[in-house]
Order: structure tokens, then sequence, then C-alpha cells
């Protein structure tokens, strides 16, 4: 039987080594990351704002794939049938029903509890199941937060968040309905982002501007 790969667009890992390269902290509200092609040495490492120390975490960010292609802690990837998938500690599960649009932005939220070893996924605000995933350890030590890199990913990221707790539903709606007073990134915050760029991957001004195909207008 085939095994079909999956394409991570975030993971968190711990004790890697990394070039040196210019780093910068600043708002990045308005802006995307853009990902223009399919290579592992563009990615776009973030800066946490503290050492791990903390029993659940919560990811949320926006992402718009437009062609999809282990020591990572917290991964999160989409499958080539579209199929979510987290992967805690080393342990990966995959959540169905979860809706997915090429070259649209997709909401995602993911969350994971080290007391209970649940974890959840939020996509455009609909709830996945609760899932056991993991051993139930909670994340310590310091860590590398990377979007891209190993990954074949084409496409753009924006509003990465990372909180050292599980997010309420009301608190990830909020982020998902774009309020203006949702709750920032304790962990990770994209309004003052401390970042590192290589490759061709580049922050550049989010486009606000919709198209529509004469089908969609009917």
């Amino acid at each position: 039987m085939k095994t079909l790969a999956s394409y991570p667009f975030f993971f968190l890992c711990c004790g890697l080594a990394w070039s040196e390269l210019k780093t910068v902290r600043r708002c990045l509200r308005e802006k995307v990351i853009i990902f223009p092609e399919q290579a592992t040495k563009n990615y776009v490492q973030l800066h946490a704002n503290d050492t791990m120390d903390f029993p659940g975490i919560t990811v949320c960010l926006l992402f718009s794939l437009a062609t999809p292609s282990e020591a990572n802690d917290f991964t999160i990837s989409l499958s080539p049938i579209n199929l979510y998938k987290l992967q805690v500690h080393g342990t990966s599960s995959e959540f169905n029903g979860l809706p997915f649009k090429l070259n649209r932005w997709n909401s995602v939220c993911a969350t994971w509890n080290s007391v209970s070893g649940f974890a959840q996924v939020f996509v455009d605000e609909v709830p996945s199941v609760q899932k056991a995933v993991a051993v139930k350890n909670a994340f310590k030590g310091d860590s590398k937060v990377v979007l891209g890199q190993n990954l074949a990913f084409t496409g753009f990221i924006t509003d990465v968040h990372v909180y050292k707790e599980v997010l309420t539903p009301r608190l990830i709606k909020n982020f998902m309905e774009a309020k203006i007073k949702f709750k920032l990134g304790d962990y990770i915050n994209w309004r003052n982002l401390k970042h590192t760029v290589a490759g061709s991957a580049s922050v550049e001004p989010r486009q606000h501007v919709t198209f529509y195909t004469n089908q969609e207008e009917n």
C-alpha cells in the first residue's frame, strides 16, 4: 500500500541549530508571509517571547495553500487528501470532516492539553471532535517555531499566534471572526513578532481585494 505524506505548514521543535540570518522585531498586522516556491531553504523562524513551560497549547493562524507538497513537538499539517493532521510529541492523529479551500484563506486553531492528552482542531469556526494524542507531557525548554523549511509549501501565512494554554471555544471564535479585541498570543504574537526570514520567503502587505468568477456571482 502506498503511503501518502502529509505537508506541515507550522511546526514547533526543540534543540535545533540554525544558521545566522538577520532577525528583526516588528508588528506584522496586515502583513502576510509569502512562500513563492517549494524549497527547503525557504522558511521563517518565529522567536518566542519566553521559554516553554506550560501544560497546554493553542496555535492559531490563517493560511492559503496553493500547492501542497522528526523532531517536531507540535506540527499542524494537511494531507494530500485534505485531512488536517496534528502531531504532538511524535504522536499524530488526523481529523476528518473539516473544511479546506484551495487558494482561499483558511482560519485554523489547534489545541492540546497535556493533563488530559486531548487535542482538537478548529477550521473556519468548525470544531473537530476531541482526540487523545500523545503522552501527557507538558512543553518545556527552549523551542524553535518555524513556518516552512522541511515542507513542500507554496502559499501565504498570516496572523500566527501561539498561546501557553488551551483557549476556550469563545476565544477561538473571536480570533476566527477577526474581532478587534481578540486575545493576542502570549508565546508568539504576530503584532510584536521577532522573526528571521530565509530564502525566497518574504513579508508583504496583505491584499484585501476579492475577485469572483461569473459562476460564483450566479
